[in-house]
């Protein structure tokens, strides 16, 4: 009987148990994240490529950092990043072209990052038919349409930004008051022309006298331009050039005696690589450039998320490169433009690029370089144009360190309306 009562026992409790279990919910497994393909067109071969190679490095750590925290969450989806790089060599615009064909046809690529060459005027027709989204600089903005390219992004303000970074280093000086713009000089444009109305401006609002002395493109030997600039009475140069023709230039102007600040829109490259252009660390000294780390800028604030993103790629990438810092304009261009579109998606909600653009166009967004209200419809006719820290630092011994800010909050009030100015 006992046995019995046991057996009966053991078969009610079995039979419950396996009634729990079948009206237990079977867990799922988490979705795989989708795919979002991301191209960027950047010079890898000629003498731009320090530039590629320093933007991609950043970018490709950026990318595996998102990742590895399970992907990019847009709406109530998680999307792992694909990043493709096509090789697109300074003033080179066929090449463009044909860089940018291959990331939109044969890769598929949803946005175009970090374009900063001459020749938007051919990636535009590509990218739109597609609703390819493309970020690019400013450095074409003559040939921009805001009706007849609907999906194009200004995430760096280049040609705007110059101004103020040139009166960051020149507030930094207080005792120079004449500034000597330079660069190569190619074809036929009447620069006094155009930038006259600038210098005007500059020397109304700021107290600076601006001086011009530009050179045949392709120059290495800069004595008789220096010597030239001496004469005019040049206190603080501002470089259109290559890093590579910069360390040149203040080679030679250590050479000749001179001691004066040089400036320049693009970062400086590693100081190892700057001091071996320039042949010395003396030749090297108030070398300045764009200076934009988002952990060491002072006048603007960056949102805690960026922050710490930023943090996190700076350690990655000095780990993997033997202490040396990010390249300080990957975060303007590189990283910050890929971050612009990536927080373009999350503002949306979703990957469609009509919507994408309908909350970017004036939308309010965060970046790696702070907050910025998108502006440029003055200008541009479509206000899609990002503002920037234009923070600046300067070489000082063996360091790369903080110079100063003027930040440019509003590309539609610029010193002067550099696109009018520019179809003269």
């Amino acid at each position: 009987m006992k046995k019995n009562l046991v057996n009966v026992f053991i078969t009610i409790v079995f039979a419950i148990v396996m009634i729990a279990s079948c009206a237990a919910p079977v867990a799922k497994e988490p979705a795989a994240p989708k795919i979002l393909k991301i191209g960027s067109v950047m010079p890898f071969s000629g003498w731009g490529s320090m530039w590629g190679e320093s933007f991609k490095s950043v970018m490709e750590i950026y990318r595996d950092l998102i990742n590895s925290d399970g992907g990019w969450q847009v709406g109530d989806d998680k999307y792992a990043i694909e990043l493709y790089f096509a090789d697109g060599p300074i003033l080179n615009i066929p090449g463009d072209a044909a860089a940018t064909r291959s990331l939109v046809y044969d890769k598929n690529v949803s946005a175009v990052v970090s374009y900063f060459d001459i020749g938007y005027s051919a990636v535009a027709p590509i990218t739109t038919p597609e609703k390819v989204i493309l970020d690019s600089t400013t450095i074409s903005m003559g040939t921009y349409n805001a009706e007849r390219e609907p999906y194009t992004i200004f995430g760096y303000p280049a040609v705007e930004m110059c101004i103020n970074q040139a009166m960051s280093v020149m507030h930094a000086f207080p005792q120079y008051k004449t500034l000597c713009w330079t660069g190569p000089m190619g074809g036929n444009v009447q620069i006094e022309k155009i930038y006259g109305p600038v210098d005007e401006a500059i020397l109304e609002k700021y107290g600076v006298r601006s001086i011009r002395c530009y050179y045949t493109e392709g120059t290495t030997n800069f004595t008789s331009y220096l010597t030239k600039m001496a004469d005019m009475g040049a206190q603080i140069l501002f470089s259109f050039d290559s890093p590579v023709q910069v360390g040149l230039m203040a080679k030679q102007r250590t050479e000749l005696g001179y001691n004066w600040p040089i400036a320049q829109a693009s970062a400086v490259l590693d100081k190892d690589t700057i001091r071996g252009l320039t042949g010395s660390e003396k030749a090297m000294q108030n070398i300045c450039g764009d200076y934009c780390y988002p952990w060491i800028m002072k006048k603007v604030q960056v949102a805690p998320r960026y922050l710490d993103m930023a943090n996190r790629i700076r350690a990655e990438y000095k780990l993997k490169n033997g202490g040396k810092e990010p390249y300080a304009e990957a975060f303007g261009l590189g990283a910050g433009s890929m971050g612009q579109y990536l927080e373009g998606l999350q503002m949306a909600g979703t990957v469609d690029p009509d919507k994408v653009m309908s909350v970017l166009r004036g939308g309010t967004v965060e970046t790696f370089l702070g907050k910025y209200t998108l502006s440029g419809k003055d200008a541009y006719g479509s206000p899609v144009v990002f503002g920037y820290p234009c923070c600046m630092g300067i070489i000082k011994g063996n360091e790369y360190v903080y110079l100063n800010e003027e930040p440019m909050w509003d590309v539609d009030h610029p010193i002067v309306d550099l696109k009018k100015l520019a179809d003269k």
